[in-house]
């Protein structure tokens, strides 16, 4: 398999299910690959969720909304609705995508947002996990301004949050027919307590050989892409 010479990033959320009043259709969802078709774009890097859940028929993580009762904003209640009666109809967002972009010749990496900020940031769109576990955040020590702008996000040394976050890298890979992965460590950057970042160094590099054996172990010719910031 040829390596993509463009990618072309996808949120799956603003320019898309975010907008649609419920119910969206089939026809709807795969309608941005359509958009591409004939295009020389010949790979989509597509955002699973908003990171912290997702919006598609995850057992590993956690769909958008699942644990709301009240909807306090629209945009995140119509996301919720069109996910959950997409997968209802037995259209998995993810899969449908996947197939679409494959009846075209485009391949679909599967994008992850590893790092967000905790239930604060995300009060309507937060995971069981991240609400439960704030001991696991970069801040949780009490010794950071809460300024610090990694101060909420997960961090990286504890297994807890490997295994969460690496738990919905495997199952995309394994479950769907995704011709790699794409770990976007573009958005905040900060994976470690700042005065562990030599320890942090180590640990992450172990994370990603990981997460690269398992893109490897669905399929010797897929790929696992990795997004950083443009400047350090």
């Amino acid at each position: 398999m040829s390596k993509p010479q463009i990618m072309y990033y996808h949120d799956g959320r603003h320019p898309h299910i975010y907008r649609y009043e419920p119910p969206m259709y089939k026809e709807e969802y795969i309608a941005l690959v359509d958009e591409l078709a004939g295009t020389p774009i010949d790979a989509i890097s597509f955002c699973l969720g908003e990171g912290r859940t997702m919006l598609h028929d995850t057992k590993a993580g956690e769909l958008l909304g699942h644990n709301q009762k009240v909807w306090e904003h629209a945009t995140f209640r119509r996301a919720y609705q069109n996910a959950k009666y997409l997968i209802e109809s037995g259209d998995d967002p993810l899969r449908i995508i996947c197939e679409r972009a494959h009846l075209f010749g485009i391949k679909l990496y599967p994008t992850l947002l590893v790092q967000r900020g905790g239930i604060e940031h995300a009060t309507m769109r937060c995971s069981d996990f991240r609400k439960n576990n704030p001991h696991l955040e970069i801040g949780a020590a009490g010794d950071l301004d809460p300024d610090y702008p990694g101060f909420d996000g997960l961090n990286m040394k504890y297994k807890e949050s490997q295994d969460e976050r690496f738990g919905i890298i495997e199952e995309a890979m394994t479950d769907y027919p995704a011709d790699g992965f794409e770990l976007h460590l573009n958005h905040m950057p900060y994976f470690f307590h700042p005065n562990e970042i030599d320890e942090g160094r180590s640990i992450m590099t172990d994370w990603i050989g990981r997460v690269h054996e398992v893109v490897k172990r669905s399929g010797k010719e897929k790929e696992l892409a990795i997004r950083l910031p443009d400047r350090i």
